[in-house]
C-alpha cells in the first residue's frame, strides 16, 4: 500500500518521506509524509492570465498554516486474496470471505483522488500535509513512532470512522491496558486442596468485584482474556487477566483503573495469592469544541457539498488521539465505510465520491 501511495504522489511530482516506524515495530514499512505547498495546483500558470480574485485568494491561501489530512494504510484480517466487486446498487463488497478494506483505504482513496482532482482543475488552496500511518489497527503503533514536531500544521482531520460523509468526531477516550498476573500455590485438587491457593479463584473474585461495561456515558471497562491453570486435579498456580478501561475524562480513566486494581489486589490478599499488575496507556483522550476553526471548517465544508454536519463523541481511539497529544487540533471524519472489521464490510461509491468532494472543500475552505 505504501508503494502504491508513493507511486501516485510521485506521478504528480510530489515527494514522499518515509520514517523508520517499520523498523522499530517489526513491520516492513514506515509512516509516509507528503508536503504540498500552498497553491501547488496552480504551478506553471501565468499570473497575467489570472483574475484579481484568484490572485487575492492565492495570496490568502499562501498566508495560511498548512492543513493536515491523515489516514492509515493497514487493515485487519482476513485480508489476503480479496475479490472486490461493485454491485448494481453501486456498493463495493468483497466476496464474503475477506474484509473489504474500506477501513481505512476509503480514506486513502479519497485523499489521493482529491489531490488528483486539484491538479486537474487548478484552484487556489492552502498548504497541505498528507500523513499515511502504519499499524493503526494494532493499538496505534505506527503513529506512536511518528515525529509530529516536523509538522507545520496545527489543525487536521483523520479520515477513519464509519458512516456516510458528514459525521465528525470531536471527542474520543483515552485507553488503559491492564494485565493482572495472579500467582497462587499449586496442590493436589483431590487430596489436599486446602494447602493450595487457586490463582483462578482469586482472579475470579477480583473480576466479580469490578464495575465493568458501561460505567457512565463517558467511561467503559472490559475484561478481555483470562488464561491459566492446567489439569483439573491441580489447584491453579497462575492466572493472567487482561483488561481495559476507556474514558473521555482523564480523571475518570485513572479512577476506573485504580478501582480495577484495588478489586484484584483485595481478592489476591484475601486468598493469600500474589499479584503483579502492569498498566499501559495506549492513548490519551482528546476533545475539540464546536466553535473552534477545525470544527467550523468541517461544518462549512459539509454545507458546500450539500451535507449536514453531525458532531459526536465516540468510544473508540484513532491516530487523532496521538496527534492531539502533539498539539494538533483535529477531528476524526467518517469515510462511508460500514460494518468494518467484518467480512460484511461495504462502501457505497456515492459516499466515496462525496468524501472526495469533502476533502477538496476542506482544502479550499476560507476558514
Amino acid at each position: 500500500m505504501a508503494d502504491a501511495v508513493i507511486q501516485v504522489l510521485a506521478s504528480l511530482d510530489l515527494v514522499v518521506e518515509e520514517d523508520a516506524a517499520g523498523q522499530v515495530i517489526g513491520g516492513n514499512c514506515g509512516n509516509l509524509l507528503c508536503r504540498i505547498p500552498a497553491n501547488w495546483a496552480m504551478r506553471g500558470q501565468d499570473p497575467a492570465n489570472q483574475s484579481l480574485e484568484s490572485i487575492s485568494r492565492a495570496a490568502d491561501c499562501a498566508a495560511r498554516t498548512p492543513l493536515l489530512l491523515s489516514t492509515h494504510l493497514d487493515t485487519v484480517q482476513p485480508c489476503l486474496d480479496k475479490k472486490i466487486a461493485l454491485g448494481d446498487d453501486r456498493v463495493f463488497r468483497s466476496d464474503g470471505t475477506t474484509i473489504l478494506g474500506a477501513d481505512d483505504l476509503a480514506g486513502v482513496v479519497a485523499i489521493l483522488s482529491a489531490i488528483r482532482a486539484l491538479d486537474q482543475q487548478p484552484q487556489p488552496h492552502r498548504g497541505i500535509e498528507l500523513l499515511f500511518s502504519v499499524a493503526e489497527e494494532v493499538h496505534l503503533q505506527g503513529i506512536a513512532q511518528f515525529d509530529a514536531t516536523q509538522l507545520q500544521a496545527k489543525e487536521g482531520y483523520v479520515f477513519d470512522t464509519s458512516g456516510a460523509p458528514g459525521l465528525g468526531v470531536i471527542a474520543a477516550p483515552g485507553h488503559l491496558h491492564l494485565t493482572f498476573t495472579v500467582a497462587g500455590r499449586s496442590a493436589h485438587a483431590g487430596i489436599a486442596p486446602e494447602t493450595g491457593v487457586s490463582a483462578i479463584t482469586a482472579a475470579a473474585r477480583g473480576i466479580a468485584a469490578m464495575r465493568l461495561g458501561r460505567i457512565n456515558p463517558r467511561t467503559t471497562a472490559n475484561i478481555g482474556r483470562i488464561s491459566g491453570g492446567g489439569e483439573t486435579n491441580i489447584v491453579a498456580e497462575q492466572c493472567i487477566v487482561t483488561a481495559e478501561c476507556r474514558s473521555l475524562d482523564p480523571d475518570e480513566l485513572a479512577a476506573q483503573a485504580q478501582h480495577m486494581c484495588t478489586c484484584m489486589t483485595n481478592a489476591a490478599n484475601e486468598l493469600g495469592a500474589e499479584l503483579a499488575t502492569q498498566i499501559h496507556q495506549s492513548y490519551h483522550p482528546y476533545q475539540v469544541f464546536e466553535q473552534e476553526p477545525v470544527a467550523r471548517r468541517f461544518q462549512a465544508a459539509c454545507a458546500t457539498i450539500g451535507k449536514t454536519a453531525s458532531l459526536i463523541e465516540t468510544g473508540g481511539g484513532s491516530d487523532m488521539n496521538v496527534l492531539a497529544r502533539a498539539g494538533i487540533r483535529g477531528m476524526v471524519l467518517s469515510c462511508g465505510m460500514q460494518q468494518v472489521h467484518t467480512c460484511a464490510e461495504h462502501l457505497a461509491l456515492d459516499d466515496l465520491i462525496d468524501l472526495t468532494d469533502l476533502v477538496l472543500a476542506l482544502i479550499q475552505s476560507d476558514i
